[in-house]
């Protein structure tokens, strides 16, 4: 930014009667703007930005409090109580000024003062206002509809759009730009956008009752869409309505109109709209209606309103379709970026008197040495060539033998159990001993029951007992001891199997503590021997094997003395979910950080801060001491933290790790110095993309991104606290993203950043589940994994207690949550999975 506005600012308090929802902050939007640029123009000749929310930075003074009235459709003042009108009331939050250049507390005095933060947001709001209020947008970026893709058979498009974000860097506040996308409803007849959404061919297909699964996916998809609803003679006028339900054959739908009539829906419209009904025995939505009651309304009726975000997260059978079109090469994304800011153009910026700079900033960067990967201890070490590396003709460093195994597959109309079988020992089973990994025979394969999957799963496992016992020549205790102990069944699964994998889990992970893997009948039918690898290093992990190790002078440094490596993540509910926030640690037990055990629980929705966290500190310790001495040094990285929290977690998480090491170290009377420790934060939605400022040769082996173990550590770093960013993998496809990693506390290497760096890249390079360089370090990655589990800790069967977003749950219809009936229905793991790699 080349200059700051000098103009003194105003904070005013904003209120709105009726009282408006946070859901609502397009509705508040559009009133204030109404207020400002319509009804009281000549009052606001310099116009003021709104946040949406509750405060609005003015540059004028007005009285300290003022209430107007104002009606959507009007540009004239109307009276207290009119009907269909809001009282806004703006209220002075404090006599003194806001002054742009109060952010030269931060950026130049490294002070984080209210009034540089204060500073920071007005900065924030006057860059975003314009785009904001022009297009469709979640606060951050906005969105447009040009090259748009549409996701057919689910109702909803992908548009591309435009990040944008105000940072504060040593010296100077910069402005980050990035490309961005976002699943947006489909916009139309809301007859087409429900066909689309369920495949259906013709409006008879949507004849659905209560008990019909497909309605509850469709309630929980359409709920609180924003439709247009014909009304008027002849279907004239429209009036737009928030959905709030759905209703079985609408059209013959009966209610008692102010006459005391008794009507079905479809007379209604026939009556009194001109309007002919033609599907009256399929479905229809609940709107909200006057009197506290719901009207109900055909689907042919309404029209979907454009622009609307789709805030749920979305079916994994998109996820392939999502990646796809948010990929974009460097070369365009940067062409993207440029285009996006040389165009940008906002009347709030130009009559603030800001001024950008719309060039891209050249920062400095370095590459750091990459670490090399040590396989079988008697073979050489590996370089990796573009953040990758082969296991073709490699034994892996410590293999775990195959035992004892079955399979059961769910694909039989596709895949004959025979074949499956034959395929796995053809295919998995050679790639396994090419690995070092001794197989045994496996001992059950059996064709799975997608309706009874608990009793399919069993039937493996009483299989492998007996063939073991015939097998080893054991009692039928020993080979029940044995099977509960090394067996792990391989499960083949048709596309879209979420249910059944579920269940899979719940079983193995939960109920009885044995291992399974899970893989896709597509995979298997064309896989070759670079996927049984992949699968191969996958079992080898989950059986206790190491796979590879990284070698570098910090890992050989920490290799010294005990240490353990640490990662911690909070995984969140969708908006407006009442379902718990689930939280995990990853912990190192073994020498060269490849080895992890996972603690896993749940806590109030949207909680960032790990409330067991001194409960899993101590637990990670016990388990650490049960194989090693006491450690010396233990580093954490947090993923998760936004900027805004860092102090927060500072004071709160460090305070719990280190009040865990003070009462172990107390209650068990240990002598030896207690540990050093060093907190990092790792963040990966922070938007800062690199690009090499030398346009790359053709045959570039990056593909025209940055090489991996690019670090910039200066520049574009925040004034307050040590940090940097390192591009530690080379992207398959697109654009690699960088990591920012801030360094809250450091007790082991004094803040060398150098240090952190190279220990951050070499833990990118120990992730078992693959041949590449990751763009996190593993325990964080891991952490992320058992998150992204919390279903499995969840009985299928258990109604109301579900944090698949399709599914509905008896919490979340209700405005109160109960944390510890959700802990009563979230399982623990399994004891006999405890000291595994079950998450992989």
């Amino acid at each position: 930014m080349k200059c700051l506005f000098g103009i003194f600012w105003h904070r005013v308090a904003v209120t709105f009667q009726p009282v408006l929802d946070k859901k609502m902050r397009s509705k508040r939007l559009e009133l204030f703007q109404h207020l400002q640029n319509r009804v009281y123009a000549k009052e606001f000749k310099v116009r003021g930005v709104y946040d949406g929310n509750n405060i609005m930075y003015i540059p004028q003074r007005l009285p300290s409090d003022r209430t107007f009235y104002v009606k959507l459709g009007n540009d004239e003042p109307v009276a207290p109580q009119t009907a269909g009108s809001f009282a806004i009331r703006f209220t002075l939050t404090s006599s003194a000024v806001i002054r742009p250049r109060d952010v030269e507390d931060l950026i130049l005095n490294k002070q984080t003062t209210t009034r540089a933060i204060t500073a920071t947001n007005l900065i924030q709001l006057v860059i975003r206002q314009g785009p904001n209020l022009e297009n469709t947008n979640n606060g951050r970026a906005y969105f447009t509809e040009k090259g748009k893709r549409n996701l057919h058979s689910h109702g909803i498009e992908l548009w591309r759009g435009v990040f944008q974000s105000v940072r504060p860097t040593l010296g100077r506040m910069i402005l980050t730009v990035d490309t961005s996308v976002a699943a947006v409803y489909r916009d139309g007849s809301l007859m087409n956008v429900v066909m689309d959404f369920f495949g259906a061919r013709a409006p008879r297909e949507l004849v659905m009752d209560h008990q019909d699964p497909r309605f509850k996916r469709l309630e929980k998809f359409l709920n609180k869409v924003r439709v247009e609803v014909r009304t008027g003679s002849g279907g004239q006028r429209s009036r737009v309505k928030t959905i709030r339900g759905l209703e079985p054959m609408a059209g013959e739908f009966q209610f008692t109109n102010s006459n005391d009539e008794l009507l079905t829906v479809k007379d209604y419209f026939q009556r009194f709209y001109n309007l002919r009904i033609e599907h009256s025995r399929i479905v229809g939505i609940r709107l909200s209606g006057r009197s506290g009651r719901d009207d109900v309304v055909p689907l042919e009726l309404c029209r979907v309103l454009p622009g609307q975000l789709y805030k749920k997260k979305l079916p994994e059978e998109l996820t392939k379709e999502m990646v796809t079109f948010s990929s974009v090469r460097p070369h365009d994304r940067q062409r993207m970026i440029q285009a996006e800011a040389l165009n940008f153009r906002s009347e709030f910026i130009v009559e603030s008197g800001m001024e950008l700079d719309k060039r891209l900033l050249t920062v400095n960067a370095k590459v750091l040495r990459t670490p090399g990967i040590k396989f079988h201890p008697e073979q050489r070490t590996l370089v990796p060539e573009k953040g990758g590396w082969n296991v073709k003709a490699q034994k892996l460093n410590n293999p775990n033998p195959l035992r004892c195994w079955g399979v059961l597959n769910f694909c039989t109309g596709s895949l004959s159990i025979q074949d499956c079988m034959k395929r796995l020992e053809r295919g998995l089973a050679t790639c396994c001993m090419n690995l070092g990994i001794e197989v045994n025979p496996p001992l059950a394969g059996h064709e799975g029951r997608s309706h009874d999957v608990k009793r399919s799963l069993q039937e493996v496992v009483d299989t492998a007992i007996g063939v073991g016992q015939r097998t080893w020549g054991v009692s039928p205790e020993e080979a029940f001891q044995r099977v509960m102990r090394y067996l792990i069944i391989i499960v083949i699964l048709p596309d879209k199997a979420g249910p059944i994998r579920n269940s899979v889990k719940h079983w193995g992970d939960t109920e009885r503590g044995i291992a399974t893997n899970c893989l896709r009948l597509d995979k298997v039918l064309k896989a070759n021997d670079q996927y049984w690898n992949n699968v191969a290093i996958k079992l080898n992990a989950r059986l206790g094997g190491c796979n590879s190790t990284a070698e570098s002078p910090v890992m050989h440094q920490l290799k010294t003395q005990p240490f353990m490596i640490m990662g911690a993540d909070v995984g969140h509910p969708g908006p407006g979910e009442q379902k718990p926030s689930i939280t995990s640690l990853t912990f190192s037990y073994d020498k060269n950080a490849t080895q992890y055990v996972a603690l896993t629980s749940i806590q109030p929705p949207r909680m960032e801060i790990i409330s067991d966290l001194e409960h899993f500190i101590t637990k990670a310790m016990l388990v650490y001491a049960g194989r090693n001495p006491p450690p010396t040094r233990i580093i954490f990285f947090r993923d998760g933290v936004s900027e805004g929290e860092y102090e927060q977690v500072a004071q709160q998480e460090i305070k719990a790790i280190t009040d865990a090491i003070d009462k172990l170290w107390a209650s068990k009377n240990i002598k030896v110095a207690k540990p050093l420790l060093t907190f990092i934060v790792v963040g990966k939605r922070h938007h800062a993309v690199f690009f090499p400022a030398v346009a790359p040769p053709p045959n570039d082996p990056h593909k025209g991104n940055c090489p991996p173990g690019s670090v910039i550590d200066s520049e574009i770093t925040h004034p307050t606290v040590r940090d940097f960013y390192l591009q530690s993998h080379g992207a398959i496809q697109g654009t690699s993203r960088s990591s920012h990693y801030i360094v809250l506390k450091d007790d082991n290497f004094n803040f060398n950043l150098q240090v952190i760096q190279e220990l951050s890249y070499a833990l990118c390079h120990v992730y078992a589940k693959a041949t590449r360089s990751v763009s996190i370090p593993a325990p964080v990655y891991y952490a992320d994994l058992v998150c992204s589990r919390g279903a499995f800790h969840m009985d299928p069967m258990a109604l109301g207690f579900q944090f698949d977003d399709s599914a509905s749950t008896a919490s979340g219809s209700s405005q109160t949550f109960d944390l510890e009936a959700w802990k009563s229905a979230f399982k623990p793991l399994h004891p006999g999975l405890c000291e595994r790699m079950y998450f992989l």
